[in-house]
């Protein structure tokens, strides 16, 4: 979802992530006249789960005009597009790419778009010999998704949807190399979101300076900045995960009851990393002040006590925090140190 979400608002979709969460999975309506935005990104999510399945299926991936075609027309389905757009189907109109170059003359947009799907098959269609190596596979993957992209974008082949098509057949690329998991396929989407300013600016650059190679630096940049981050959004949901698991372990052996699980659910509503002050304690939570209604101030002073002597929050100067940092002896290696 985060990479539909990316790709589309790259275009100027303004709905979030949570938003987008709230729509699929909680039914959440927009008015009508936001409806459009909804089936902006139902549509990608479309493309890219169609992706997904191809790759899983372990199916070779042939790129071809109809397959990129067919794309674009899933991007546009149910939008309100231009009189001279047909989804799916290449321009008849001679295009400005946003106020800066001319794409290619409709004319030649059949040709050069064969040709740009023969030089993408050659060069990944040899990744499919066993004696091809993880890290060969990978760089020419990456190498053919980038420019593939690059190469939409020149081209400009439809007459609207060609940044998002562009994205898809990166996506896809990526995908099907064997070596890239789903979740890191859809990376440069977010990458670029992020870093719009400069995605555009780097492709400008690649159009009128030739910049290729900046492009591709950019890209990979990225792609690795992306990947350290996602790998430790993973070790952070290990270490809680880890940490969870492990208060509810060290509670066995306390009394059963309303201390125990008042305790236990203390030392889980704490921040780790933000110290929380004696006097906030009571109300870190709606259910932990409501398990320490009617309590004295003696009874947060023995809780504390008893979890620091568990081992399971400190004290610091400005508050009290959970020891969350032992859980890091059971996280495995710290894997973005090797990117």
């Amino acid at each position: 979802m985060k990479g539909a979400v990316a790709t589309a608002a790259i275009e100027g979709n303004t709905l979030t992530e949570n938003e987008v969460h709230a729509i699929r999975e909680e039914g959440k309506q927009l008015p009508p006249s936001q409806q459009y935005l909804q089936q902006e990104i139902d549509n990608v999510i479309a493309a890219l789960e169609e992706v997904d399945k191809s790759a899983r299926s372990g199916e070779p991936l042939k790129i071809t005009t109809e397959w990129i075609k067919q794309k674009n027309a899933q991007i546009l389905h149910g939008l309100d597009v231009d009189d001279h757009v047909t989804p799916g189907e290449f321009t008849t109109t001679s295009l400005t790419v946003g106020s800066v170059y001319r794409g290619a003359p409709p004319e030649d947009v059949p040709f050069l778009m064969d040709r740009l799907c023969d030089w993408l098959n050659q060069f990944i269609n040899p990744l499919d010999s066993p004696d091809t190596t993880p890290d060969h596979r990978f760089f020419c993957s990456f190498f053919a998704a980038v420019i593939g992209h690059l190469y939409i974008a020149w081209i400009h082949p439809f007459g609207d949807g060609n940044g998002r098509t562009a994205r898809i057949l990166e996506c896809a690329l990526l995908a099907h190399s064997g070596v890239v998991p789903w979740v890191a396929s859809n990376l440069l989407s977010d990458h670029y979101n992020r870093t719009r300013s400069r995605y555009y600016q780097k492709l400008d650059a690649a159009s009128k300076r030739g910049d290729v190679s900046g492009f591709v630096t950019y890209s990979a940049q990225g792609f690795v900045d992306m990947l350290r981050e996602a790998i430790s959004d993973v070790q952070g949901m290990q270490r809680r995960t880890a940490w969870v698991n492990f208060i509810h372990e060290r509670f066995q052996d306390e009394s059963p009851g309303n201390t125990q699980q008042r305790r236990r659910l203390l030392t889980l509503t704490l921040k780790p990393g933000d110290p929380t002050p004696r006097r906030k304690i009571r109300h870190l939570s709606p259910q932990l002040a409501e398990l320490y209604a009617g309590k004295e101030d003696k009874t947060v002073t023995r809780d504390l006590n008893r979890l620091q002597e568990l081992g399971l929050i400190r004290r610091e100067a400005s508050g009290y925090v959970p020891n969350i940092e032992i859980m890091d002896a059971f996280i495995p290696g710290n894997s973005q140190k090797s990117i």
